[in-house]
């Protein structure tokens, strides 16, 4: 009897053993269960999260957006000084050119221009008056005519660049003086260019010219320079 009783037991601990591993068994797989039921919640909340914000930037990009006005490109300084100071030495020397072969070349001999007011004046002072009336005009650039041997004081060097450059092209024929200098606060490109006498009656000109220090003159000599300066500040 005792022995059938000791079998039962035996036999109910061995069934409490099993449900007790089931029960556990179970237990892991509801939580297993549990965390992909989360995994797969957290997924759907994180694209549909994603994607809202896909269709915000998405309605943001299509909305018309003001046009932006670009101020066209300024177009690029070619402004070279000595190549504006050479240009219009070209345009006075050929006007002078001109006084010299047409007028000059044709006036009565013995005649000395300049000295009566009715009659034809100095190239220079034709000159000058002229780059006065340019000045009025607000030009920025100047010129004027200047000589180491002036007939008129007021056409003798007054710097230090223009006393060198009257010098060299007097030294060096057939070339130009260029340089720099300030004047008023302001600074400029300075080119001298000589002043030849192109025809015989320039030199009778100056030779016959009481007031002119200088009366040996003959064609082909240097007698001065022009002067043209260019402001490199605006």
């Amino acid at each position: 009897m005792n022995k059938v009783i000791m079998r039962f037991l035996q036999g109910r601990r061995s069934g409490f053993s099993a449900e007790s591993r089931t029960f556990q068994l179970a237990e892991q797989m509801q939580r297993s269960a549990d965390r992909r039921y989360e995994e797969r919640d957290f997924l759907r909340d994180f694209l549909s999260f994603m994607l809202a914000g896909l269709v915000v930037l998405a309605g943001t990009g299509c909305e018309r957006q003001p046009a932006v006005q670009t101020p066209p490109p300024e177009p690029a300084v070619t402004f070279k000084p000595q190549e504006m100071a050479d240009a219009l030495h070209a345009v006075i020397a050929a006007d002078h050119d001109t006084y010299a072969r047409l007028i000059l070349q044709n006036y009565p001999p013995g005649g000395t221009p300049g000295q009566d007011e009715n009659l034809m004046a100095l190239h220079a002072r034709m000159l000058r008056q002229a780059s006065e009336s340019v000045q009025q005009q607000g030009a920025e650039f100047h010129y004027v005519m200047r000589s180491l041997w002036p007939i008129n004081p007021k056409n003798a060097p007054e710097t230090d660049t223009e006393k060198a450059g009257l010098q060299y092209v007097l030294d060096h024929p057939g070339t130009n003086y260029y340089g720099g200098e300030s004047l008023g606060g302001r600074r400029y490109f300075t080119a001298v260019y000589a002043e030849v006498a192109t025809v015989n009656a320039c030199a009778d000109c100056h030779n016959r010219n009481p007031g002119s220090p200088k009366k040996d003159f003959k064609a082909g000599d240097v007698m001065g320079g022009l002067v043209v300066r260019v402001p490199l500040e605006f």
